[in-house]
């Protein structure tokens, strides 16, 4: 019941607050009795028994008498809803049908028209703080209120740019419904569209990784996405990233629809150019030629003599007077005899008037004239239509076809250079703004010498001509510094456009997906365009022809006029040639390889190329490869890259083992994939992406990026397989959900081209912050993806740079640049600098240091010590055990030799001198003892001198005494040399006789 007063009491004061200013202005006797019309009902908010009242309200309050009045009513219920086509009447508080010329959801919400923001959405844009704002990657600040969700009439656009937008739209669900928005998003290389639902707690609804990335749409196609939403309160959030600073093609929304929602309590009336009957939940677009009224119940026909309408007209609109340029020329199939004749038809659908004298009218068909010749490579078949020549047959288009001559195969390819009537190869389709067919009207039209986009088409209708070629004969790649061509398409147009219209042409493949080659704008002069194609694979070129600029509204119906709706905007291609195709027609004829046993040509093996003088298949020099099978000359072989071999003759590569200027290189411990997380990109509301790379740095494992979000357009792949690759890595915001998604999965290397220490290679350059002139031998690995897109015209490029580095050990670290922490600066060219130690050159012989240890037991341990600036390698273990001897090496058994063999001359010579000093000291010593004994001690004084101490020749001593002890050597030394220490060491003896 807290509820019930809450409510009466805001009732009680309403209605007295009425009462008191009607009182002020007029007296309460003097204002007639309040009728039933006077009145509305509301139903206040439901109270805390789960119910509300049903109340009358003044319409204009002080009005009539007896104001307030009316009793209310209780409706036990809080979730009231009706069904599609009905709403709740609250008068009798039933659902009822909804009259003709009016429509309604039941319990929903429709927003298909966009002349302005609906009440309830809310756009917001923001810049992102990160490397693309702050590092000049735009040109300086972005102006981001250019980039927001805007209405263009049929649709909401979203422009992308290098900002992130978000459409928010609040509703509160009385039951479980659902949301369905129909979308388009054709370039998902620039943008990133993703979709949230977040319920009253902020938590995020339904499946996450299914529902919030929509899938990619193909160019003109629309898509259909639906959501279910829980009861209560939901949050639906709309966001486009630019992932880059090229706009690329814009995010639209051309209808959002709600159910689930409160009852409506009335029916919406039908907007003018739709009609509905009673009970219905959509209105109808009023037919060709038709227009209604706001709220008609059925559309009304135009005069079909001076008026037209196109579907969904709000008015009929003065057909013109025909002239020439509202029919086109065609001509009848060649009969039996080669004969044909020009015919001409209105283009459809035809809106001018011809029943007026001043008007042109359809020239008579003319004469029967010889047919026309058909494009080279082809013939008539059947005597009707031109077709593609015969298997090893060729012709130049004028004659019949021609067998070539021996020796000799087709060169095939397609040229389309006359147009008297549309290849059966080729394909046309116009499809209308809201993504429905143009029904009879005709896109692409020939016309003689041109093809072109036709005339008098809906302003935004997407004409698009399509050509699929399976293959190339040649499969690209680089040798010796320029790039091999597996193919080439060129083609001439001119654009004649007195309004704003633009001409795409595009490129597409099951691997790489659809990418914008290059676009023009406005009127264009006659000129060539040429594009390489450098990869083989199947691709379909297409050329795409739109009339609209996005940032006028074109699509306001209710403003449309025969000089807006129609114009004569055109685009015409007077040539198209795609070469060196596996398939098609052929002109001319190449020499070939034919084979004893084979009655025709056949291509020579991989890696070999054709002998012009014996027309034998030769394989090619080392280290050369061959892309062509019908390669004719050695000058078809070319070299591979600087660093770069081939085995086989096919492919450059390397298995991370290499020389470079005689110094080695052993990368193979760097080989597996390694993954590198570039710099966050956030915005102000907490939004947060980054890239992740996968680097393979020689290709011995492949890198791999996949996609886990349902992102690609039907038949596309959600992964890529590369050298090095990059995919979106985006954080649930929400920690209970923890997921983690990838998405916008592209090749950054399908090639490696080099391996250098040079700082360029072709157009790709080193960047300044990774050239260290102290560390000449850093290597940069070139590598490349010459796969043509919008934002990168010239494909993409990446260069890694090894840096020898000790002091990271094993994998090491890399580093992105600091003026740009996404790794690229432009978007398209990418630089990664990795240090390691396995980045070292490998240590030759002389450049270790050898330490032998001792010989033990016959074993001994040999260290071997590196320089920092190499590594060993890894057949090199750091030490080993050697077997040794105790041999004494022969120097030094010399030496030893030299030292004993002077020791003993020493000895000898010492025991010379000793034995001539022992006979003078013996001799000396008897005439001593002789004397002693003789005469006494007194004598000596009184002998007279001797004349000699020593024996005559020839005397023999006859005196025999005892031997006096005998001294050691060194006495007997000391003793001869210390006679007289101070004096002649020899006495003065007297004898007598």
């Amino acid at each position: 019941m807290k509820g019930y007063g809450q409510s009466a009491g805001v009732l009680f004061l309403s209605f007295f607050s009425s009462y008191f200013i009607a009182s002020g202005s007029s007296s309460y006797d003097d204002l007639e009795p309040c009728k039933q019309s006077d009145y509305h009902y509301e139903l206040t908010e439901c109270d805390a028994d789960k119910g509300r009242w049903r109340v009358q309200v003044p319409l204009v309050p002080g009005s009539c008498a007896d104001q307030g009045s009316g009793p209310s009513t209780r409706v036990d219920s809080c979730r009231i809803s009706c069904e599609p086509g009905s709403y709740y009447n609250l008068a009798g508080l039933t659902c009822q049908k909804c009259r003709p010329g009016t429509y309604s959801l039941g319990g929903g919400a429709l927003f298909d028209t966009w002349d302005r923001l609906p009440e309830g959405f809310y756009s917001q844009v923001e810049s992102f703080r990160s490397s693309f704002s702050t590092m000049g990657r735009c040109g300086g600040d972005v102006n981001c209120s250019r980039y927001g969700w805007e209405p263009r009439g049929d649709f909401l656009a979203s422009l992308g740019g290098p900002c992130a937008a978000t459409l928010t739209y609040t509703v509160h669900l009385v039951k479980p419904g659902n949301l369905t928005y129909i979308y388009q998003y054709s370039d998902k290389d620039v943008l990133v569209f993703d979709f949230e639902a977040q319920n009253e707690q902020c938590q995020s609804v339904g499946d996450s990784k299914i529902d919030r990335w929509p899938a990619a749409t193909k160019e003109g196609e629309w898509r259909k996405q639906v959501i279910h939403l829980k009861a209560g309160q939901n949050v639906l959030q709309w966001k486009t990233i630019g992932m880059d600073c090229h706009k690329g093609k814009p995010v639209l929304i051309k209808s959002v629809e709600i159910t689930g929602v409160a009852f409506a309590s009335s029916c919406t009336p039908c907007r003018p150019g739709t009609f509905s009957l009673a009970g219905s939940r959509i209105c109808t677009e009023c037919p060709k030629n038709h227009y209604s009224s706001k709220e008609a119940s059925s559309c009304s026909p135009c005069d079909s003599q001076r008026e037209y309408s196109p579907k969904g007209s709000s008015k009929c609109l003065r057909r013109p007077l025909c002239t020439i340029k509202d029919y086109y020329e065609a001509r009848t199939p060649c009969d039996v005899n080669n004969q044909t004749q020009k015919l001409y038809k209105w283009i459809q659908p035809k809106i001018c008037r011809d029943d007026d004298p001043e008007s042109a009218h359809l020239p008579p068909a003319s004469e029967k004239h010889a047919c026309p010749p058909c494009n080279p490579g082809m013939e008539y078949k059947n005597g009707s239509t031109c077709k593609f020549c015969p298997l090893n047959h060729y012709s130049d288009g004028k004659a019949g076809c021609l067998k070539c001559p021996p020796n000799t195969t087709p060169n095939y390819g397609y040229q389309f250079e006359r147009w008297s009537e549309m290849p059966s190869i080729m394909s046309t389709a116009c499809i209308e703004p809201d993504g429905s067919s143009c029904g009879t009207a005709v896109g692409w039209q020939p016309a003689g010498s041109y093809i072109h986009s036709g005339r008098r088409h809906t302003d935004g209708a997407y004409l698009l001509l399509s050509l699929t070629v399976p293959g190339f004969r040649n499969k690209g790649g680089i040798s010796a510094g320029h790039r091999l061509e597996a193919g080439r398409i060129s083609f001439t147009f001119e654009m004649d456009c007195k309004g704003k219209c633009e001409f795409v042409f595009m490129q597409g493949s099951e691997t790489k997906g659809v990418t914008s080659v290059q676009s023009w704008m406005d009127s264009q002069y006659k000129q060539e365009f040429s594009h390489a194609i450098l990869q083989n694979d199947s691709y379909t070129f297409s050329w795409v022809f739109q009339n609209l600029q996005y940032d006028q509204g074109y699509y306001d119906r209710n403003a449309m006029d025969s000089d807006t709706k129609f114009d004569d905007d055109i685009v015409k291609i007077f040539s198209i040639n795609i070469t060196n195709t596996i398939d098609g027609g052929a002109a001319t004829c190449l020499p070939c390889h034919q084979d004893i046993n084979e009655r025709g040509c056949i291509p020579c093996p991989l890696g070999e190329y054709i002998d012009p003088n014996t027309t034998e298949c030769v394989p090619c020099p080392p280290d050369t490869t061959v892309s062509d099978p019908l390669a004719y000359g050695i000058e078809s072989c070319q070299p591979c890259g600087p660093g770069l071999q081939s085995i086989d003759g096919v492919t450059c590569t390397t298995k991370c083992i290499f020389n470079v200027n005689n110094m080695k290189y052993d990368f193979r411990s760097l080989a597996s994939p390694y993954l590198v997380k570039g710099s966050r990109l956030f915005t102000a509301s907490g939004a947060q992406y980054f890239h992740l790379f996968n680097i393979s740095l020689c290709g011995l494992s492949a890198a791999q990026c996949s996609n886990n979000v349902s992102y690609q357009a039907e038949g596309q792949v959600s992964q890529v397989k590369s050298f090095i690759c990059r995919t979106t890595i985006v954080p649930s915001p929400w920690a209970e959900e923890g997921l983690i998604l990838s998405t916008q999965s592209v090749t950054l290397g399908d090639e490696l081209i080099s391996i250098s220490r040079d700082h360029n290679f072709m157009n790709m350059e080193v960047i300044e912050e990774f050239i260290n002139p102290d560390f000449p031998n850093d290597l940069h690995f070139y590598y490349s993806t010459p796969l043509a897109t919008r934002s990168c015209p010239q494909g993409r490029t990446t260069i890694i740079t090894l840096h020898c580095n000790p002091t990271k050990v094993g994998n090491g670290t890399i580093s992105l640049p600091t003026k740009c922490p996404d790794g690229t600066c432009d978007g398209c060219n990418f630089n990664f600098l990795w240090e390691s130690d396995s980045a070292c050159p490998l240590c030759a012989e002389q450049d270790y240091k050898l330490v032998k240890g001792e010989c033990i037991d016959g074993v001994q341990s040999v260290h071997y010590l590196t320089p920092s600036h190499c590594i060993m390698p890894p057949s090199m273990p750091s030490s080993e055990n050697l077997p040794c001897t105790a041999h004494i090496p022969l120097e030094l058994e010399i030496l030893i030799s030299v030292i004993v063999a002077l020791a003993i001359f020493l000895c000898a010579l010492m025991v010379y001198f000793w034995k001539k000093t022992q006979s003078l000291e013996y001799k000396y010593m008897k005439l001593v003892q002789s004397s002693s004994n003789r005469d006494g001690p007194e004598i000596e004084n009184n002998l007279a001198p001797a004349e000699s101490c020593a024996l005559d020749d020839g005397e023999e001593e006859e005196i025999q005494f005892t031997q006096p002890r005998s001294q050691g050597i060194l006495n007997r030394i000391k003793a001869m040399t210390g006679k007289n220490e101070k004096g002649n060491p020899f006495e003065t003896i007297h004898l007598t006789k």
